[in-house]
Protein backbone atom coordinates (compact mmCIF):
# COMPACT_ATOMS: atom_id res chain seq x y z
CA UNK A 1 0.00 0.00 0.00
CA UNK A 2 1.14 3.53 -1.03
CA UNK A 3 1.79 6.05 1.81
CA UNK A 4 1.93 9.50 1.38
CA UNK A 5 4.53 11.33 3.77
CA UNK A 6 3.94 13.14 5.89
CA UNK A 7 3.20 16.67 5.27
CA UNK A 8 0.16 19.20 5.17
CA UNK A 9 0.39 20.66 1.79
CA UNK A 10 1.30 19.75 -1.50
CA UNK A 11 2.36 21.51 -4.71
CA UNK A 12 0.81 20.86 -7.66
CA UNK A 13 3.59 18.74 -9.17
CA UNK A 14 4.28 17.07 -6.01
CA UNK A 15 0.59 15.80 -6.15
CA UNK A 16 0.94 14.86 -10.01
CA UNK A 17 4.13 13.01 -9.03
CA UNK A 18 2.78 10.93 -6.18
CA UNK A 19 -0.28 10.30 -8.05
CA UNK A 20 1.59 8.65 -11.02
CA UNK A 21 2.85 6.39 -8.20
CA UNK A 22 -0.19 5.79 -5.78
CA UNK A 23 -2.14 2.22 -5.55
CA UNK A 24 -5.66 4.37 -5.49
CA UNK A 25 -6.79 7.82 -6.89
CA UNK A 26 -6.37 10.77 -4.87
CA UNK A 27 -7.74 14.31 -5.77
CA UNK A 28 -5.93 17.50 -5.38
CA UNK A 29 -7.81 20.55 -3.32
CA UNK A 30 -5.70 23.67 -2.47
CA UNK A 31 -2.18 21.92 -1.58
CA UNK A 32 -4.01 18.97 0.28
CA UNK A 33 -4.43 15.49 -1.42
CA UNK A 34 -7.62 13.66 -0.49
CA UNK A 35 -8.08 10.02 -1.44
CA UNK A 36 -11.20 8.94 -3.20
CA UNK A 37 -13.24 6.01 -2.04
CA UNK A 38 -14.34 3.33 -3.95
CA UNK A 39 -17.67 3.50 -5.48
CA UNK A 40 -20.54 1.46 -5.82
CA UNK A 41 -21.83 -0.72 -8.26
CA UNK A 42 -24.63 1.65 -8.87
CA UNK A 43 -22.45 4.26 -8.94
CA UNK A 44 -20.02 2.53 -12.03
CA UNK A 45 -23.29 1.65 -13.86
CA UNK A 46 -24.49 5.36 -13.76
CA UNK A 47 -21.13 6.53 -14.97
CA UNK A 48 -20.64 4.07 -17.73
CA UNK A 49 -24.31 4.26 -19.10
CA UNK A 50 -23.52 8.46 -19.22
CA UNK A 51 -20.79 8.28 -20.74
CA UNK A 52 -21.87 5.39 -23.05
CA UNK A 53 -24.82 7.30 -24.27
CA UNK A 54 -22.80 11.16 -24.85
CA UNK A 55 -20.06 9.49 -26.63
CA UNK A 56 -22.22 7.36 -28.66
CA UNK A 57 -24.37 10.43 -29.52
CA UNK A 58 -21.65 13.20 -29.76
CA UNK A 59 -19.45 11.15 -31.77
CA UNK A 60 -18.88 14.01 -34.57
CA UNK A 61 -18.79 17.04 -32.25
CA UNK A 62 -17.25 16.27 -28.55
CA UNK A 63 -15.09 14.29 -26.70
CA UNK A 64 -16.57 12.12 -23.45
CA UNK A 65 -13.97 10.96 -20.92
CA UNK A 66 -15.12 9.19 -17.74
CA UNK A 67 -13.52 7.89 -15.02
CA UNK A 68 -9.47 8.01 -15.49
CA UNK A 69 -8.69 11.53 -16.33
CA UNK A 70 -8.58 14.72 -14.18
CA UNK A 71 -9.47 18.53 -14.58
CA UNK A 72 -7.60 21.32 -13.71
CA UNK A 73 -8.47 24.07 -12.38
CA UNK A 74 -6.51 27.04 -12.23
CA UNK A 75 -7.77 29.65 -10.11
CA UNK A 76 -8.46 26.99 -7.06
CA UNK A 77 -4.88 25.39 -7.79
CA UNK A 78 -7.06 21.82 -7.81
CA UNK A 79 -7.01 18.93 -9.73
CA UNK A 80 -10.60 17.15 -9.77
CA UNK A 81 -11.61 13.03 -11.46
CA UNK A 82 -15.10 14.04 -12.37
CA UNK A 83 -17.11 10.77 -13.44
CA UNK A 84 -17.81 12.19 -16.89
CA UNK A 85 -17.29 15.02 -18.47
CA UNK A 86 -17.12 16.64 -22.35
CA UNK A 87 -15.51 18.72 -24.24
CA UNK A 88 -16.98 20.39 -27.52
CA UNK A 89 -13.79 22.50 -29.22
CA UNK A 90 -10.07 21.47 -29.08
CA UNK A 91 -8.59 20.07 -25.97
CA UNK A 92 -6.55 22.54 -23.82
CA UNK A 93 -4.08 20.25 -21.50
CA UNK A 94 -2.98 21.20 -18.45
CA UNK A 95 1.13 21.71 -19.31
CA UNK A 96 1.08 19.23 -22.38
CA UNK A 97 -0.09 16.18 -19.73
CA UNK A 98 -2.74 14.22 -22.20
CA UNK A 99 -4.63 13.13 -18.58
CA UNK A 100 -5.51 16.50 -17.53
CA UNK A 101 -7.85 18.71 -19.26
CA UNK A 102 -8.59 22.55 -18.58
CA UNK A 103 -11.54 23.42 -21.07
CA UNK A 104 -14.67 21.06 -20.37
CA UNK A 105 -18.24 22.20 -21.80
CA UNK A 106 -19.98 19.54 -19.19
CA UNK A 107 -19.22 17.80 -15.92
CA UNK A 108 -21.16 14.95 -14.36
CA UNK A 109 -20.75 13.37 -10.86
CA UNK A 110 -22.61 10.71 -9.47
CA UNK A 111 -23.46 11.29 -6.05
CA UNK A 112 -22.65 9.39 -3.07
CA UNK A 113 -23.73 9.72 0.62
CA UNK A 114 -19.44 10.49 1.26
CA UNK A 115 -19.19 13.14 -1.41
CA UNK A 116 -22.20 15.23 -2.19
CA UNK A 117 -22.01 17.71 0.39
CA UNK A 118 -18.43 18.02 -1.58
CA UNK A 119 -19.99 17.87 -5.05
CA UNK A 120 -22.89 20.55 -4.16
CA UNK A 121 -20.40 23.06 -2.77
CA UNK A 122 -17.05 23.81 -2.73
CA UNK A 123 -16.46 21.68 -5.98
CA UNK A 124 -19.35 22.93 -7.66
CA UNK A 125 -17.84 26.51 -6.56
CA UNK A 126 -14.42 25.80 -8.28
CA UNK A 127 -16.18 24.04 -10.96
CA UNK A 128 -18.14 27.44 -11.60
CA UNK A 129 -14.05 29.54 -12.22
CA UNK A 130 -13.69 27.31 -15.27
CA UNK A 131 -14.16 29.59 -18.25
CA UNK A 132 -15.03 26.75 -20.65
CA UNK A 133 -17.97 25.48 -18.22
CA UNK A 134 -21.38 25.02 -19.25
CA UNK A 135 -23.18 22.96 -17.47
CA UNK A 136 -23.00 20.67 -14.13
CA UNK A 137 -25.16 17.76 -13.70
CA UNK A 138 -25.42 16.10 -10.70
CA UNK A 139 -26.92 12.07 -10.61
CA UNK A 140 -28.64 10.77 -7.23
CA UNK A 141 -27.45 7.02 -7.40
CA UNK A 142 -30.02 6.35 -4.63
CA UNK A 143 -33.13 7.37 -6.57
CA UNK A 144 -34.48 9.11 -9.84
CA UNK A 145 -33.43 12.49 -9.23
CA UNK A 146 -30.97 14.82 -11.90
CA UNK A 147 -30.15 18.08 -10.42
CA UNK A 148 -28.59 20.06 -13.40
CA UNK A 149 -26.88 23.62 -13.34
CA UNK A 150 -26.95 25.90 -16.47
CA UNK A 151 -24.72 28.67 -17.07
CA UNK A 152 -26.44 31.60 -18.54
CA UNK A 153 -24.83 33.95 -20.86
CA UNK A 154 -24.98 36.70 -17.74
CA UNK A 155 -22.76 34.05 -16.35
CA UNK A 156 -25.86 33.38 -13.58
CA UNK A 157 -26.42 29.68 -12.96
CA UNK A 158 -29.74 28.01 -13.09
CA UNK A 159 -31.43 25.03 -11.21
CA UNK A 160 -33.32 22.15 -12.44
CA UNK A 161 -34.42 19.15 -11.08
CA UNK A 162 -35.30 15.87 -12.58
CA UNK A 163 -37.20 13.60 -11.12
CA UNK A 164 -38.58 10.23 -12.03
CA UNK A 165 -37.78 7.18 -14.42
CA UNK A 166 -40.07 8.74 -17.12
CA UNK A 167 -38.31 11.92 -17.19
CA UNK A 168 -35.45 13.14 -19.49
CA UNK A 169 -33.10 15.71 -19.40
CA UNK A 170 -31.64 18.06 -22.10
CA UNK A 171 -28.10 18.66 -22.01
CA UNK A 172 -28.34 22.39 -23.35
CA UNK A 173 -23.99 22.47 -23.08
CA UNK A 174 -23.87 19.82 -25.81
CA UNK A 175 -27.65 19.49 -27.26
CA UNK A 176 -27.96 16.38 -26.17
CA UNK A 177 -31.36 14.36 -24.63
CA UNK A 178 -30.58 11.53 -21.67
CA UNK A 179 -33.75 9.62 -20.46
CA UNK A 180 -33.86 9.36 -16.85
CA UNK A 181 -34.31 4.96 -17.85
CA UNK A 182 -31.50 5.27 -19.72
CA UNK A 183 -28.95 6.97 -17.51
CA UNK A 184 -30.51 4.39 -14.43
CA UNK A 185 -30.42 1.32 -16.64
CA UNK A 186 -29.43 -1.99 -14.45
CA UNK A 187 -29.00 -0.08 -11.51
CA UNK A 188 -30.90 -1.63 -8.19
CA UNK A 189 -32.04 0.61 -5.75
CA UNK A 190 -31.69 -0.64 -1.78
CA UNK A 191 -34.63 -1.14 -0.15
CA UNK A 192 -35.96 1.84 2.62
Amino acid sequence: MAVLPKQTKYTPEEYLALEEKAEFRSEYWNGRIIRMSGGTGNHNSITLNIAGALKSGLREKCRTFAIDVKVWINSWESYAYPDVFVICQEPRYYKKRRDVFTNPSLIIEVLSNGTKIFDKGDKFLAYQTIDSLQEYVLVDQYKFLVEQYTKQQDGKWTYQATIGQDSEITLHSVGQTLKLSEIYDLVEFEEE
